[in-house]
């Protein structure tokens, strides 16, 4: 009988470059170029119509028909700009991305039944599930999400420490049954710091933070606005304003700053210029001035760093971080290769950063290990590989924590308050529960509604509020104070799951969590037909 084997893939959908890669009968993680034969495809989206462009041809077009940095508006309504004069969502652009990249890949090895996406450590339930409709929409198979520092580790616990050559057995050195790798993970948008112990045959990650708006543009941005105010200082006018020659204005000097960070990154000087309202400015930005414009960002991520260090409780008798508890530090995203971020390092932890990996490509090859893994639990998958290969990745564990506390909002004497179910940094899957009484009794007929927040806010408004815990189906004519039991859970990515027991009649109830935010399925089935009908190129 013939055997019918299936393709599955690793996507990083990344703030400024997406990459897609999958493991070979071999064992071996490649990165699957684009139609240009580059194994980056930039996060740019041109659309004009029924066409559309993902890509760098993207980037010098028109800035009002483009989109761009629209990971950081996943888990909004709509994206922050207009694109060919009308709004977006951020999922329906983020599956624009992702299907360029599923419609190179399948040129290049054939039709692919399933994928898993990456997302920040720091990404919250709206953000996640806003990730996993954009595949949907996409036309994929969303096999999982896997946070992005976990991804990396995977990568160098398999290339690394001969993960598949040890038949899953990592090579620790000498005297050690463990590896606490500390993963800072600086791309173009977001930034993440993860604690993750190596083990044999598990990846656990100790404790996460992070900023879901932070990252390499931010360092461009600098650029960019010290650039506009120099040019203002010179000639009176500011280039930056909202009109479309302002607007051309920016996204030429955005792809400026962006080429003169990387330039800096090895030079100590780069040129960059700006024309507006028929003037002509070019200056020289060296890296010493470069640093002193970013250092306040470098210093946002110094902060970061020593609190995961306290979250994951490595700290010294004094209450130090304690970086000698830390076997290595392994560097994730573009942005890393600015020399701040691996000088900061040293300095702080007295370690030199790992920088062995491809920055840029070992989260989207952690992604497609992680699908392989993912592949050989589903039913229907069979995937060509050599059985030393198949026995390395059998039963592999990989434990994620919570990135936000997840509560529930309580009224008490007329007063809201937050109860905490779940802790931050809890390993997952993990699920929790509250007994409360219903302060009106189920004789109203109306469903009761229990808001659902994820942080670390005491006042509970100043979380994110997620959604709302809906309950019906419960029996008529309970009377006041009938108790009700709520139970939350973090599924092992992240996702948020919900139920209800009526402890009264001993019967779960009907729950779903009604969103505050987010796509119905009504939604995803336009957004599908409104993709299929573009020509992406």
């Amino acid at each position: 009988m013939s055997v019918e084997y299936r393709h599955v893939v690793g996507i990083d959908l990344g703030t400024t470059m997406s990459v897609i890669a999958h493991l070979d009968s071999s064992g071996k993680v490649v990165t699957i170029p684009n139609s240009d034969g580059k194994p980056l495809t930039a996060s740019i989206i041109y659309l004009d119509g029924d066409q559309c462009i993902v890509g760098e041809d993207a980037r010098e077009a028109e800035p009002e028909r483009v989109a761009s940095f629209v990971k950081r508006d996943l888990g909004r309504d709509l994206y922050s700009g207009e694109v060919d004069g009308r709004k977006f969502r951020p999922e329906t652009l983020s599956a624009l991305i992702l299907k360029k990249l599923i419609q190179d890949a399948e040129k290049k090895i054939g039709p692919i039944f399933g994928a898993v996406i990456t997302v920040p450590a720091y990404f919250d339930d709206t953000r996640r599930k806003a990730t996993q409709d954009a595949g949907r929409i996409a036309g994929l198979n969303v096999l999982d999400i896997i946070n992005e520092p976990t991804a990396a580790a995977l990568t160098y616990a398999m290339e690394k420490h001969g993960m598949v050559a040890t038949q899953g057995q990592l090579e620790f050195p000498a005297g050690k049954k463990e590896l606490t790798t500390l993963v800072y993970d600086l791309g173009g948008g977001t930034f993440d710091v993860t604690v993750v112990k190596l083990r044999e045959k598990e990846f656990e990650s100790i404790a996460t933070d992070g900023a879901v708006e932070l990252g390499g543009k931010d360092w461009d941005d600098r650029i960019v606005e010290y650039v506009a105010e120099e040019f203002r200082k010179k000639f009176g006018v500011y280039p930056l304003e909202k009109t479309p020659e302002g607007l051309r204005c920016r996204a030429a000097l955005s792809n400026s700053a962006e080429k003169a960070k990387q330039r800096l990154s090895k030079m100590r000087t780069a040129r960059i210029s700006c024309k507006f309202g028929g003037h002509d400015m070019e200056l020289e930005l060296s890296a010493e001035q470069f640093a002193s414009l970013t250092r306040g960002k470098l210093a946002e991520t110094e902060i970061i760093l020593k609190l995961v260090m306290e979250d994951a409780k490595l700290k010294t008798p004094d209450g130090k971080p304690d970086w000698k508890a830390l076997d290595n530090i392994l560097l994730v995203g573009g942005s890393t290769r600015m020399p701040q971020i691996s000088a900061m390092l040293k300095r702080v932890t007295g370690m030199t950063p790992d920088d062995s990996q491809d920055a840029d490509q070992v989260v989207a090859h952690g992604a497609a290990i992680h699908a392989a893994i993912k592949a050989m639990s589903t039913e229907g998958i069979a995937l060509e590989m050599m059985d030393d290969l198949r026995n390395s990745l059998k039963n592999v564990d990989i434990v994620n924590v919570n990135a936000y506390s997840l509560a529930i909002k309580l009224v008490k004497q007329g007063r809201p308050f937050r109860h905490v179910l779940i802790p931050k940094n809890t390993q997952l899957p993990h699920a929790a529960s509250h007994v409360f009484g219903l302060s009106q009794g189920s004789n109203i007929g109306k469903p009761v509604l229990v808001p659902v927040l994820e942080g670390e806010a005491e006042v509970a408004e100043h979380n994110i509020q997620i959604g709302e815990c809906r309950i019906s189906g419960l029996p008529l004519n309970l009377p006041p104070r009938s108790p009700v039991q709520v139970r939350l859970s973090y599924l092992p990515n992240g996702r948020i799951h919900v139920m209800a027991l009526d402890m009264t009649s001993g019967h779960f109830a009907q729950t779903e969590i009604s969103r505050v935010s987010g796509m119905s399925e009504a939604d995803i089935q336009r957004e599908i037909n409104f993709v299929n009908s573009l020509t992406i190129r």
